[in-house]
Order: structure tokens, then sequence, then C-alpha cells
């Protein structure tokens, strides 16, 4: 099998597998995810600051036995040239290892995804080995669904048209498989200081809680979020609710029962949430 190398390791995960796997050991969750789909969104951050919040949201879908899992990234950097109009990538590979574990990708179904909708939807590792996100969340995945296989796909800024896209690839997934997870890797807002951080944070919250467009420009409100587009697409799926349920607010000081203002113009932070969409046991 022709696997990529890990990256990121001891940066946002421990290297050490013995280490990786007590870090990322299941959790029981009391309020848990019954039916499929589904979808969690997931922090992406240094285990240091984000893990609290990745056990949060995975615990409450430990109980499914989806036969795939949709993990739907960032991208943080600007998609080249040569590569337009693609804007949706994901692997040409079978995987990636990570601490002496391979995790394994959708591959049939990602060369149906490209062959479907190309040129928008293309298979370039350049651009996953650059982005920590996927390889950091991987180790969780293993932990919770063992040898469930992962369609990573990884989203520049779409323009509506290009959500429209999004949307189509996703609505295709899912007509293929119906026991699907969607795992949104995705942070509240963007690095800023106090108090504009939770001013972006509580408008973030505000629109996935009642199902809104992340893409709607309301007075006096700012979405900084990075993977908004990802977002977008997902609500637009009729499989899904597109309300999300909070289910924690993670600041730089852990867990809090509310986003509250730092009121520090000088440090720069980044809020993180657990949050989940689908049918619970509650």
């Amino acid at each position: 099998m022709s696997m990529l190398d890990s990256y990121h390791h001891m940066i946002f995960y421990p290297e050490d597998q013995e280490t990786l796997s007590l870090a990322t050991a299941k959790r029981e969750a009391e309020v848990y995810l019954r039916s499929l789909p589904s979808a969690i969104l997931v922090p992406h951050a240094a285990y240091q600051f984000s893990l609290e919040a990745l056990h949060r949201s995975f615990s409450v879908a430990g109980h499914l036995k989806p036969s795939l899992i949709v993990f739907l990234g960032p991208l943080h950097q600007e998609v080249l040239e040569a590569d337009a109009p693609s804007f949706l990538f994901t692997s040409s590979m079978d995987g990636i290892s990570i601490a002496g574990v391979e995790h394994r990708f959708a591959n049939t179904l990602i060369k149906e995804l490209t062959a479907s909708h190309a040129p928008f939807f293309a298979q370039e590792d350049s651009y996953l080995v650059e982005e920590p996100a996927l390889e950091l969340t991987l180790p969780m995945i293993h932990s919770y669904f063992p040898d469930v296989p992962v369609l990573p796909i990884l989203a520049s800024s779409c323009t509506s048209e290009q959500i429209q896209t999004y949307q189509k690839v996703l609505e295709s997934v899912v007509e293929k498989e119906k026991n699907v997870l969607f795992i949104v890797s995705s942070n509240a807002n963007a690095l800023l200081s106090s108090p504009q951080a939770e001013e972006d944070a509580r408008t973030f919250i505000s629109r996935l809680s009642t199902g809104v467009s992340l893409l709607e420009n309301r007075r006096g409100e700012r979405i900084s979020s990075c993977n908004s587009s990802s977002l977008e697409a997902l609500r637009r799926l009729t499989v899904l609710s597109g309300n999300w349920t909070m289910n924690g607010y993670f600041g730089k000081q852990g867990e809090q029962p509310e986003i509250k203002d730092y009121n520090d113009m000088k440090e720069k932070h980044v809020w993180h949430i657990s949050a989940y969409q689908g049918e619970t046991n509650a």
C-alpha cells in the first residue's frame, strides 16, 4: 500500500504510539448520536489546547457504526494557479501512516468522485501534507472508529457557485453511503484579540445553532472561522437538519460555560467548540 507519511507530530500531537493511544482513548458520553447520517464539529489545534473539545465531540458519536467517515477540513494555504479550477482536494494515496498505525482512505469512492466531479474535485497530496487538521484528527478517528475508511476533503474559501458544487459532491457521497459520519474541522473564530474574538465566535455559534447561512452578511456581524465553506455545503444537505447543538466552549483558560470576553487586546486567541447534529438518545 502506498501511504503518506505524517509531518505534524510533536507539534500538534504526540509522536510516541503509547502516549498517543492514551491521549485519544475512547470516552463515553451521556448524550449520544443514534442514527446516520450525523455530523460532529471538532477543532484543529495542538492537543494541549484541543484534546478536551475533540473528545467532547467524538464521544457523542462513539456509539455509531459508520461505514464511511467524511472529514471536511480547511485549506489554510492558497490554491496554486496550476491546480485551478480545482478547489476541493483529496488524496491519491491509500492512506497515511501515523505513529506506526495506517489510516486507510476510501480509495474507490475517491476515484469515483474524482471522475464525476472533475476538474473541481482533485487528488493532490501536497495540500494534505501541508494541512495539519486531518492529521491530528485521524488518531481520534482511529480510536473511536477503528478500520472505518476515511474520505478526506480539504476546501479553500468558496464562492457561492463553488458551494453549490461542494454540496453536489457531498450529496453524491450520501447517495453512495447512507451510513456516513461527517466530521467538520473548524474553529469558532480566526486568531484575534478580545473582544473581537468573542464577537466572531458568538456570531458563528448563533448561525450554527439556528441553521442560518454562514455566508449571509448581516450588519455588524462577521464570520472569521476558517472552514465556513464546508459547514455551508453541509448545511444544505437535506439528510441533516442544518441545526447544530452546542456541546462545549473551550477558550485559552480551558472549558467555559459560555463565550466570555477576555478583554485582552495584546494577546490573540481562538475559541474551540464541540457541536453535533443528528438524532440523539436524549
